[in-house]
């Protein structure tokens, strides 16, 4: 849905409601409050807010991937395009990449870089590594996800 919020930074609260505002609906109220700050890994994979880009390596070469903040965390890869996503425990990065599996990655903040490894492969022969390369730009654009 849609919803108009005012952010009140003293509080770091919001209030608001859903649109259109229904005058005399009780149910049409929404209400957040500041939870905790990022995570320093958090903070590394979203960046100023677009998400990052990191040069993705494994043993047949290395290329782009992108850690979306777009409220789905897709994971986005133009050379072996799937849908995808990305998800953090602490410091692992879990990213489910559609056909070509599930990787785990231990997410190194003071290097900006990550190793890991395909989840159930012999790390030997499946691993991957990754390094930091920019910020992306926040987009106004929405990304829908199915």
């Amino acid at each position: 849905g849609t919803y108009e919020l005012k952010f009140d930074a003293a509080s770091k609260t919001m209030d608001g409601h859903g649109m259109p505002k229904k005058e005399g609906n009780d149910k049409n109220w929404r209400k957040a409050s500041f939870l905790r700050e990022l995570s320093p890994v958090e903070n590394v994979l979203i960046g100023d807010g677009g998400g990052t880009e990191w040069n993705f390596e494994w043993s047949g070469g290395s290329f782009p991937v992108k850690f979306k903040a777009d409220g789905y965390n897709h994971f986005q890869c133009d050379e072996f395009p799937a849908h995808s996503h990305w998800t953090l425990d602490d410091d692992k990065l879990t990213i489910v990449w559609g056909e070509f599996g599930k990787y785990e990655m231990a997410v190194n903040v003071a290097e900006k870089s990550m190793d890991g490894c395909k989840v159930g492969g012999d790390p030997a022969t499946e691993w991957r590594k990754s390094q930091f390369k920019r910020k992306l730009r926040a987009s106004v654009v929405m990304e829908s996800c199915d």
